[in-house]
Parts: structure tokens; C-alpha cells; sequence
């Protein structure tokens, strides 16, 4: 039988964390997926974790070489198996034991191209995020994504594979640029209003904790390609996109403020408050 679910898991330095995200998964009471965890060459003892968890259900790739969380989706990616994809980040949870169950429940006999759905915010604002109806069309997710990370939507890998849609590699903010080419070329979608995972945020070591000048080079470079999205844009959405990038370039000034100083300061970068863009439009 296919398996309904491929879950990818990335890992990379996270000896302490890696257990409890294999953990969430395997005891979900949904069983028909596989569980492909991806070790990027951590430095740490994160493979030696990963290969402790003697289980079936488990297909462990060790990278060879350190390759960056684009790239290590990418190859989960093409090893997959299942309907559609689910993405957890190896210091992150699925929220609870039913989570793929309810998510198979939503999909039902359906496919929709992209299922948007929800996280636990932990750590950060210890908020709730919530996909809606309201913020769910094409509309709403080109003018500003209720959230960009790709953990919080499950994608139909045919539909993937088959307009050949990869995440960017060797550059940050690659959830970006991924989930609005996917909006933009997909064709049927739904949403449910629940979370699928819980998002530790300000983990120590953490990409996002991290200042650098490259990640605030890199926004430019996402900004970019965002742009070269517009000629596959269909003329009715053109006008969202265009509404998300120069929302997104008006607040990119304080970003790179932020990030820049915390790099001077030693610090680590503050949680950015969540994107609330409007259209701005007739």
C-alpha cells in the first residue's frame, strides 16, 4: 500500500533535540507513513542519537558533507515515497499524537496541491498560529504568508515533483521564495485550522538566533527572486506579489538594522514580530 505520509526530518547539531522530534512521530496512532530523517555531517553526536532509535519505520541518509537545509529537504525530497510530504525540523515536535490523523482526515479522498496548516509558537510569543479561510486563498498567502515555514503545510509530491518546484540551496529564507512558487502554481488547496508542530524558537545554535551578514544579504538575494516570480504569476495574482515584495522592502531597513547590531553586540537575534502586510492596491 503507498504510503499516505513521507516525513522528512532535518538534522544538523542537535544532539539534544533529535530524539524528541524521531519521538513525536513514531508515536503518532497514524501509522501508514515512513520517516526519513536526513543527517547533514553534524559535528556532534546528533547521527550516533539518530541510529540509538532502532525502528523499521526509520530510513537514516547521512550526508557525506554538510550541504544546508535546502539542499537536505531537496534530498528528502527525491527519496520520498509517500503522498504527500511533511517537513519537521529535527528541534521541533509534531503538536500531538493524533496530528497525522487529523491531517489525513482533512485531506480525505481529496488532493489538494498544498494543505495549510497551523504551529504552536514556543519559546518566541508562545502564540497559536492558525491557517483560515480568511487567510488561506491565493490572495491572502501572495500578499502576506499567514506563515512561510514549510512545516506548516503538507504538499502533494506529485505536485511537487511535477511542476519541479525545489527549495534554493545555499542561501537563507529558502521557505520563502518555496512556498510562494508553490502558491502561485498550485491549483487546489484546503486548510485546517489546527496546529501540526511545535516551534522551539531562540534555541541556542539555532539558524534564525544566529546574526550574520550573510543572512541580511541573503534577504536581498530572496527578494530578488521573488521578483523573478512575477512572469509565472497568473495576471490576477501579479498584483498581491507585487504587494508582498514591496511591503517586504520597506521593513527589510529595520531587519538588517536589527540583525547588523546584535552582530556587534554579541548577541543573538531577537524574534522578528510576525508579518501582518496589507494589500496595497486600488
Amino acid at each position: 500500500m503507498e504510503k499516505r505520509f513521507s516525513i522528512i526530518i532535518s538534522a544538523y547539531n542537535i544532539e539534544d533535540y533529535i530524539k524528541r522530534a524521531i519521538k513525536s512521530v513514531l508515536e503518532q496512532d497514524f501509522k501508514n507513513y515512513e520517516l526519513i530523517v536526513i543527517d547533514d555531517k553534524s559535528v556532534d553526536s546528533t547521527l550516533e542519537k539518530i541510529k540509538e532509535i532502532n525502528d523499521e519505520r526509520i530510513i537514516v541518509i547521512a550526508n557525506p558533507e554538510n550541504k544546508g537545509l535546502g539542499a537536505v529537504r531537496n534530498i528528502g525530497i527525491e527519496r520520498a515515497k509517500g503522498e504527500y510530504i511533511v517537513h519537521l525540523d529535527g528541534d521541533d515536535t509534531l503538536y500531538e499524537k493524533n496530528t497525522l490523523s487529523r491531517i489525513n482526515e482533512l485531506i480525505g479522498a481529496d488532493k489538494p496541491d498544498i494543505v495549510f496548516l497551523g504551529y504552536q509558537d514556543i519559546g518566541g510569543f508562545n502564540k497559536t498560529h492558525l491557517s483560515t479561510k480568511e487567510n488561506s486563498t491565493k490572495e491572502a498567502r501572495l500578499t502576506c504568508d499567514a506563515n512561510f515555514s514549510v512545516p506548516s503545510k503538507c504538499w502533494r509530491r506529485e505536485f511537487l515533483l511535477e511542476n519541479n518546484i525545489k527549495f534554493m540551496e545555499n542561501i537563507y529564507y529558502e521557505d520563502m521564495v518555496y512556498s510562494m512558487t508553490a502558491v502561485i502554481l498550485s491549483k487546489t488547496t484546503k486548510y485546517g485550522e489546527f496546529p501540526t508542530f511545535n516551534y522551539y524558537r531562540n534555541r541556542k545554535g539555532s539558524i534564525m538566533s544566529t546574526p550574520s551578514i550573510r543572512r541580511c544579504s541573503d534577504m536581498y538575494r530572496m527578494l530578488a527572486y521573488l521578483v523573478d516570480l512575477y512572469d509565472i504569476t497568473p495576471k490576477e495574482y501579479k498584483k498581491y506579489l507585487l504587494s508582498f515584495i514591496q511591503n517586504e522592502t520597506k521593513g527589510l531597513p529595520i531587519r538588517v538594522d536589527t540583525i547588523i547590531k546584535a552582530l556587534e553586540n554579541g548577541s543573538g537575534t531577537p524574534v522578528f514580530p510576525k508579518r501582518n502586510y496589507k494589500y496595497e492596491g486600488e
